[in-house]
């Protein structure tokens, strides 16, 4: 990767700085100045960071990871660490560079750290003197639209990993003498933060149009547009850093209700052609398709009315837990109350794929319907990425926790009565005769019980780490899961550090 690269060019610039009478100019390693020299260098290269930062979260990364650690879906198929990270009990995540699946970290880290030099690189060209259109018309454009590439390349290495580099134009790469040390997560998200609040700074000075093909969505950002995005991401990256259900109760709150308010009001999607690069391989191999994944049974199971998911909580030994059929009203789960038609959002799967070796505690009867269109259309079509509903939820919660209760059921109200066909929650929650969520005592869930539940059905997998955040920040992680990722264990041996690791007991 090239920052690493750099550390690497660094040292043996040093070293080989006393024998200057041997040096010869290779010109077919050409320097920044020549490689990016035109117009079109530098935007292409500004654009596509947009692309990488894509990759590092829709690709083969630790976000599936995440979903099975956050029993967003279940899987027993070693892929992505899946088994591994979703076992009972919970084991430390390996961060060894030579493990199997050491490569869902290292390509989070890679892909972020491409579309952050990727931007470097082009605002270090534009600050030297390169302009972009007719008189410089499109230089402003791409320098917002950089910005805001770092701001979400940072919020995701934040988000992600314990510790990282901060990294834009002003990061000197090039003095041996004054490269960047790695800073905790809340630096980083700070970083990420102020790069927010440039970029929508930014959109505010003139006008322009960012065109599909920089961000897959489905019609050009103006700067109206391109704010609101901003605004909307902005407002996860302050919620979604939080390692605890201290951190995440600490948050302002009211600042993200503000944040929210003037987000997007149209949903963020991507279009996958099959050839352009909108791919999204958590909705594939997570969840539409039914031999890979099944939607965990901690899932579904708080809208089951029948006793067996508390029963199932309840066998201290998972090994003998069992697959079980979830009665519900939810009619995103199933309809007619029929355990075994497909709702809305679940598909309900006759067959089990797993090996029962692995665990028949991963075993599930329920997929996902939402994407499976996608996946039977040759994985071609509309992606959801960062919908409505989403920052509605967010703001449910910014409502709850700041004693709003009322505003908080309005807004699950909205979706769990419409989509889900239920009865609408009070400030009390659902008390009805078939309430839902229950909890793993068998109680009818509170207010908070309700908006957790319910957010859950509305937003899985449309993005990166959505429930494993979420878990995270509410507390609600299995005992003993990782609540971030160590740097991976191939960056850490090229900078001579030694490896760690989270999970399993011990710190993290």
């Amino acid at each position: 990767m090239k920052i690493f690269r750099l550390f690497a060019v660094a040292t043996i610039a040093v070293a080989a700085s006393a024998c200057g009478d041997l040096e010869v100019v290779n010109l077919n390693d050409p320097d920044r100045e020549r490689a990016i020299s035109t117009p079109t260098d530098v935007e292409s290269l500004i654009s596509g960071s947009f692309s990488s930062w894509w990759t590092s979260g829709h690709y083969s990364n630790v976000g599936i990871t995440m979903s099975t650690m956050a029993d967003a879906h279940s899987s027993s198929w070693g892929n992505f660490a899946m088994r591994e990270m979703s076992s009972e009990p919970r084991i430390a995540y390996n961060n060894d560079p030579s493990a199997s699946y050491a490569y869902v970290t290292r390509n989070t880290w890679r892909d972020s750290y491409r579309a952050l030099s990727g931007v470097r690189d082009g605002l270090i060209a534009i600050e030297g003197g390169v302009e972009l259109g007719l008189g410089g018309a499109d230089t402003h454009r791409a320098q917002t639209f950089g910005t805001l590439t770092q701001a979400l390349a940072m919020a995701r290495l934040a988000n992600t990993f314990d510790q990282a580099f901060i990294v834009d134009e002003t990061t000197s790469l090039d003095d041996p003498n004054a490269l960047p040390e790695m800073q905790p997560y809340t630096d980083v998200a700070a970083a990420a933060i102020a790069k927010f609040d440039a970029a929508i700074s930014m959109a505010g000075q003139g006008s322009f149009s960012i065109p599909t093909t920089w961000v897959g969505d489905g019609g050009n950002w103006d700067n109206t547009r391109f704010a609101q995005i901003a605004h909307g991401y902005k407002a996860k990256a302050m919620i979604n850093v939080a390692r605890s259900e201290a951190e995440r109760a600490a948050v302002n709150w009211g600042a993200v209700m503000t944040e929210v308010n003037a987000a997007h009001t149209t949903d963020f999607e991507m279009y996958y052609d099959d050839v352009n690069w909108a791919w999204d391989r958590l909705k594939v191999h997570g969840g539409a398709n039914s031999v890979w994944a099944r939607l965990d049974l901690r899932f579904v199971g708080p809208a089951d009315q029948s006793g067996a998911y508390q029963a199932w909580e309840a066998e201290s030994n998972p090994e003998l837990r069992q697959p079980f059929l979830v009665d519900t009203d939810d009619s995103r789960v199933t309809t007619a109350a029929d355990p075994t038609s497909d709702g809305t959002y679940v598909r309900y799967v006759s067959a089990h794929q797993f090996r029962p070796e692995r665990g028949t505690y991963h075993f599930s009867n329920y997929s996902d319907n939402r994407w499976y269109p996608v996946r039977l259309a040759n994985y071609v079509g509309t992606n959801g990425v960062f919908p409505t509903k989403e920052l509605d939820f967010i703001k449910a919660e910014a409502l709850f926790r700041t004693g709003d209760l009322a505003g908080a059921a309005a807004i699950i109200n909205m979706y769990r009565t419409t989509n889900g066909g239920l009865p609408a929650v009070t400030t009390a929650g659902d008390q009805t005769a078939r309430c839902t969520p229950r909890t793993v005592s068998g109680a009818c869930g509170d207010l908070w019980d309700a908006l957790k539940y319910d957010k859950r059905m509305e937003v899985w997998h449309y993005g990166y780490g959505v429930e494993f955040f979420d878990d995270r920040g509410w507390g609600d992680l299995v005992s003993n899961t990782p609540v971030h990722f160590p740097v991976p264990g191939a960056e850490l041996d090229l900078l001579l550090m030694d490896i760690y690791t989270f999970g399993g007991g011990g710190e993290g």
